[in-house]
């Protein structure tokens, strides 16, 4: 059974919205009813009119498409380690939710931007790995995954660390890019953040720039699994997140990223398991706490021709797990804000505008799109 989410307002407390007439001569009936008769049919005709602009309007501001974030899910095999609490049975609830529509329109596919494991071990991978993809077997709409850390023990590149992730989704699913209703979709693994050689940045950097230029004018959004810019002021969110990976840390690949602010339209991420949204240079920087740790959140993105609509959604109540928050109590002895976020829920869940916000589209998406080749 699928059931309403925690309601936010608790959370917050908790953790710190007939005509009648009588006539007798049959002249006046006769030329009444004719009257009437006609000002039935006029209003009839109008309602068609009006019923047939209600539907018009309908389809209007229909979606061209729709599509949901889940990341950080932390997917455990086994009871031989400690993940998060109720880290599978979260995941089941989602994807339950997506294949069944009962909770939200079904959505035309679902990306992963990373961290859907818990792993930490090299054996560990690959039964970590087939039980997701065996909790995704309800699902009939398509999933594009997305490198994490988690997937790779931060070893970016290495193809021991990369073999059990490319068992489960396939060679050409570590960098790779995909379309969908005139939207490019660039999934790129930054999985290793600060921890990798110049040569696999080098690599990785290669890869993106020449994507980028492959696709000039056509919109694009980027899938990683680390944030390419702070989502928090950075002095807290280092503090709060406790490693140096709370963004990717070569300034190249946000640079390349940002040569393209004419077509880019967002950046999605993970990671940092908190909700937030910075927008710079026109280029919206989206990054979801996902499902595994508190505020336990997952997004569902509606693709209009000239704009995105974006709602993040909790999990049901039953499912939120205050405890796992690692911004704050009782991984710490205190909570955390910054400036922008002055309530601890603030800081972990994102304000109100940043759980239901809309990108507004610098130019309409045309539905029909072609790539330059190399």
């Amino acid at each position: 059974m699928l059931e309403a989410p925690w309601d936010s307002a608790t959370l917050r407390h908790s953790f710190d919205p007939a005509m009648k007439n009588d006539v007798s001569q049959g002249t006046q009936v006769t030329g009444r009813l004719a009257f009437w008769s006609a000002t039935v049919c006029a209003v009839a005709m109008l309602a068609v009119l009006v019923a047939g602009c209600g539907t018009s309007a309908r389809r209007s501001s229909d979606p061209l498409f729709s599509f949901l974030q889940l990341n950080d899910t932390h997917v455990l095999a086994g009871t031989d380690r400690k993940g998060y609490e109720k880290a599978n049975e979260k995941a089941r609830w989602l994807v339950e939710a997506v294949a069944s529509g009962g909770y939200f329109a079904r959505p035309d596919f679902v990306v992963g931007t990373g961290d859907l494991i818990y792993g930490e071990r090299i054996e560990a991978l690959g039964p970590d790995l087939r039980l997701f993809n065996e909790m995704l077997r309800p699902w009939n709409v398509p999933f594009h995954p997305v490198v994490g850390n988690h997937e790779v023990i931060q070893q970016e590149g290495s193809r021991k660390h990369e073999q059990a992730y490319r068992e489960t989704f396939g060679d050409d699913r570590v960098n790779y890019t995909f379309t969908h209703g005139g939207v490019l979709f660039i999934a790129l693994n930054n999985s290793g953040a600060c921890c990798v050689s110049p040569a696999v940045v080098k690599a990785r950097n290669d890869w993106l720039r020449r994507e980028l230029e492959r696709a000039p004018g056509v919109p694009k959004i980027i899938l990683c699994h680390i944030p390419l810019i702070p989502l928090r002021e950075e002095a807290v969110l280092a503090k709060s997140f406790g490693f140096r990976s709370y963004m990717d840390r070569d300034g190249e690949t946000l640079k390349i990223v940002e040569a393209h602010a004419d077509s880019v339209i967002a950046v999605l991420s993970g990671h940092l398991h908190l909700t937030g949204v910075v927008q710079r240079k026109n280029i919206f920087h989206v990054s979801i706490a996902g499902t595994a740790s508190f505020p336990c959140d997952y997004a569902f993105y509606s693709v209009f021709p000239d704009r995105i609509e974006v709602t993040v959604r909790q999990l049901p109540a039953k499912l939120v797990t205050p405890r796992t928050n690692i911004h704050g109590k009782p991984r710490y002895r205190e909570d955390f804000v910054d400036g922008n976020h002055k309530t601890p829920w603030q800081y972990v869940a994102g304000r109100a505008d940043e759980r239901a916000f809309t990108i507004p589209l610098r130019s309409r998406i045309a539905t029909h799109t072609t790539r330059k080749e190399p």
